[in-house]
């Protein structure tokens, strides 16, 4: 009997010695990176004017306390980063699911039981039947053409997509806070030059009224006095809502309550002054600077990954079975043991589907060939991107400058108009047409400034903001239970 066992498990050994260097034959292809043509230089002017800062705690260098607290603010509870993070949490199991394809698999099951049968009289007596049994079951599915090999791959290549989202969504976050911030800044600033106007335009309907009653004022002058007061009261009403419109915008972002957030910005000083960045590097540079970017290419390996699995499954696949049980058998008194015991390889041979297979792998070169496309759109797009921020970042400064030339002149033209008409030596028409254009002109630098600041977060975020730098710094707060 024991020389039979050993025969048998001397067959079981042949079996796994000939099957396991076929694991070795793997026909998953190779990935290899793609790299989209990209133009060899920046064609828009770059900003080389201050000094230049590095994209690391860029925000900072804001020197704008309300700003980093409104970023601190965002990122502590925001529902894109908790989408970020549940993303991250299912492709973490993924990977495990993966991992655990390549191992054995062993599992026992027991179980007791117990009957009564018979008439229970001397014809037929009643019998008592007790059962125990306890079985060890082990399986294990050799990875012979890289099928699971395969399948770790993909599911690592979609974890490693889903962290760098999570650091693509902080970014987009903070670029938003950001733009909402200094678009709150410039409209408060607008609001309080159109204030400055009303104020200037209710004192000369004032004034207006007093030279009218004496008789010295045409009743239309004091007419177009008023009816230009109550335009300018109009214009502020409608900045000022623009404003509360900001505000709100911010609380959705931050989640702060809304008179603590207006407490927060009330502590501001105007509009806050970005840092210089270093754009010398060549628009190749994206392909790993940019997180949306770096999200397409792993997405691109995980469907590559997903090819090698379709194509796997069109060939054998083995799996190496075996048992082992144990018997108890009790009736009325009389006791047997046995024990059982079974091992040996199963090979699953696909010969007809119906075309199932070949259709899963077409399906998967295709989604292949369309994430290539779509990386290779995506390239262009972020190029696109830079070379506009650039364009508009050179605009906004230059336009800043004239605009600001422009407003200096228009305020002194104004207050001559406005000590001429004081004399008489001027009608209230062109002194309103005068007042209009210095408004304009001052609204017109505000609006630059912004544009200005704007167009540097815009190239910020365009350019990949720090997540390259800070991504082994700064990860996913997962939580301890998470981590493996």
């Amino acid at each position: 009997m024991r020389n039979d066992k050993h025969g048998q498990a001397y067959q079981y050994w042949r079996w796994l010695l000939l099957c396991l260097p076929l694991a070795s034959c793997s026909v998953i292809d190779e990935y290899i990176r793609p790299k989209p043509v990209t133009a060899e230089q920046w064609q828009a002017p770059l900003p080389h004017s201050g000094s230049v800062a590095a994209l690391t705690d860029w925000w900072a260098q804001f020197n704008d306390p309300v700003l980093n607290q409104l970023l601190g603010e965002a990122q502590k509870e925001s529902p894109s980063l908790e989408i970020a993070l549940a993303n991250i949490r299912v492709a973490r199991a993924n990977v495990l699911s993966a991992r655990a394809q390549g191992i054995p698999d062993l599992t026992s099951t027991g179980s007791v039981t117990k009957s009564k049968g018979g008439g229970g009289n001397a014809a037929f007596p009643s019998s008592t039947i007790e059962i125990d049994s306890v079985s060890l079951d082990a399986s294990w599915e050799i990875d012979l053409f890289g099928k699971m090999k395969a399948a770790k791959q993909a599911a690592k290549a979609q974890l490693e997509s889903k962290k760098i989202a999570w650091h693509d969504a902080r970014l987009t976050l903070a670029a938003e806070v950001a733009n909402n911030y200094v678009n709150y800044r410039a409209c408060q600033a607008s609001a309080q030059a159109l204030q400055q106007a009303y104020d200037s335009r209710y004192e000369t309907a004032r004034l207006t009224g007093i030279s009218a009653k004496a008789g010295f004022s045409a009743p239309s002058d004091l007419a177009l006095a008023e009816a230009a007061t109550r335009a300018s009261e109009s214009t502020l009403d409608g900045q000022q809502a623009e404003c509360d419109g900001l505000i709100k915008a911010l609380v959705e972002l931050t989640n702060l309550p809304e008179p603590a957030l207006r407490d927060l910005l009330a502590k501001g000083k105007g509009m806050p002054e970005p840092a210089m960045f270093d754009v010398s590097a060549l628009p190749a540079n994206l392909l790993t600077r940019r997180p949306d970017l770096a999200i397409d290419e792993r997405n691109l390996a995980e469907a590559s990954a997903n090819i090698g699995v379709s194509k796997a499954q069109m060939y054998p696949s083995l799996s190496l079975t075996g048992s082992i049980g144990y018997r108890r058998t009790n009736f009325n008194g009389t006791v047997t043991r046995t024990d059982s015991w079974s091992y040996g390889p199963t090979l699953k041979l696909p010969i007809f589907d119906g075309g199932t297979l070949r259709a899963d792998l077409a399906e998967a070169r295709a989604n292949f060939d369309s994430l290539l496309a779509t990386y290779k759109q995506d390239v262009r797009s972020a190029v696109k991107e830079v070379e506009q921020a650039l364009v508009n970042l050179d605009s906004a400064t230059r336009r800043a400058q004239s605009e600001q030339a422009s407003a200096q002149q228009y305020q002194q033209y104004f207050k001559a108009a406005e000590i001429n008409w004081k004399s008489g030596g001027l009608d209230l028409l062109s002194l309103e047409d005068a007042r209009r254009q210095k408004i304009n002109a001052e609204l017109n630098v505000i609006t630059q400034q912004k544009n200005r600041v704007l167009q540097w977060i815009a190239l910020y975020k365009a350019f990949g903001g720090d997540w390259l730098e800070t991504q082994k710094t700064v990860k996913p707060p997962l939580k301890p239970m998470e981590k493996r």
